[in-house]
């Protein structure tokens, strides 16, 4: 279909002829012309009306935004305040209670070394008194030791002494029964061999007194020395004896008080070293502690910012979308 000059409808003709033509007494033409011309007055009228109207709309949901965005802004201003004010009540509350319990467990703690120290003097005390009466039960035995093997070395010495006399008397029987037989046998032979032999046989007769008690005197010195040697090394070997256990108890004694006293070093360095332990694992634990709530603040600080970003994007983005529906009337 082809276009005319006009247009596809050719409106600019229609309007310059209907414009164009006088009503004159056409009453129908002129009637036309006031109903369009009442038409084009209500509707500009109404268009006026419209745009009054959206525009005081407008202005309205930008007054509402605003109180509704101040009224969000107030509301989590409040709820950020009493969310804060509940989270360093929590963490007050939460620092209060594990310092509450570490004082408490630095009592336990103190109670326990106290009363493992006494438990440890105690037993360091009753061990000493034991050892003493020990050593006191050792050195009356050991006396009674020393006393009973005098006694029964001087008994046996004693008894040595008396049987060596026994001995000695036996000996001294039997030889003079041996040379007065010797004496007698010897005196009939020099009878029988002669009076010539007398005076050989009378000197013959001395010597042989005079070996015999030579002889006689000297086992008797002997046998008294012996005795007295063996006596006089017993006693030194008591002697010894008794000063090597005195040494011995003494030695024993002094080791026991070294003992004793290095063991109390010993165990006043475990007390002070357990303590010093104690008081780092506190000092460790309240940094820990003091971190981890930094932490958390700081955390809860950042989410805070996260989430007020979140709603003013929020309220930007809801502002938008209302000033283009406003620009949309």
């Amino acid at each position: 279909m082809a276009k005319s000059k006009g247009g596809m409808f050719n409106f600019q003709s229609i309007m310059n002829d209907f414009y164009g033509q006088e009503a004159g007494d056409d009453p129908g033409l002129n009637a036309q012309k006031q109903a369009y011309q009442g038409n084009m007055v209500q509707s500009g009228f109404d268009a006026m009306l419209a745009q009054q109207l959206s525009t005081h709309n407008s202005a309205l949901a930008q007054e509402n935004m605003t109180t509704q965005a101040d009224l969000e802004q107030r509301n989590q201003a409040a709820n950020m305040k009493n969310e804060f004010n509940y989270g360093m009540q929590s963490m007050e509350a939460q620092f209060n209670f594990e310092n509450d319990f570490a004082n408490a467990q630095h009592g336990r703690d103190l109670g326990m070394l106290s009363a493992t120290g006494e438990q440890q003097r105690l037993n360091i005390g009753a061990q000493g008194q034991q050892d003493r009466l020990t050593r006191i039960t050792d050195g009356e035995q050991t006396r009674l030791s020393i006393g009973a093997q005098g006694t029964q070395d001087r008994m046996n010495i004693n008894t040595q002494g008396k049987v060596d006399i026994d001995k000695i008397g036996a000996q001294g029987k039997v030889d003079i029964d041996k040379i007065g037989a010797q004496g007698s046998q010897d005196r009939q032979n020099i009878n029988t061999q002669g009076k010539v032999d007398i005076s050989k046989i009378g000197a013959q007769g001395d010597v042989d007194v005079t070996n015999i008690t030579t002889q006689q005197k000297s086992q008797g010195e002997r046998e008294k020395e012996n005795i007295l040697a063996s006596g006089s090394e017993d006693r030194k070997t008591i002697g010894a004896q008794s000063q090597a256990d005195v040494t011995k108890i003494g030695a024993q004694g002094n080791s026991d008080r070294l003992s004793i006293a290095a063991q109390g070093s010993v165990d006043m360095s475990k007390i002070t070293g357990q303590g010093d332990q104690d008081v780092r694992k506190i000092g460790s634990q309240g940094d820990q502690d003091v971190r981890k709530i930094g932490a958390q603040g700081s955390e809860d600080r950042k989410t805070m910012q996260e989430g007020d970003k979140i709603e003013a994007n929020k309220e930007n983005r809801q502002t938008a979308r209302s000033r283009t529906m406003a620009r949309a009337f």
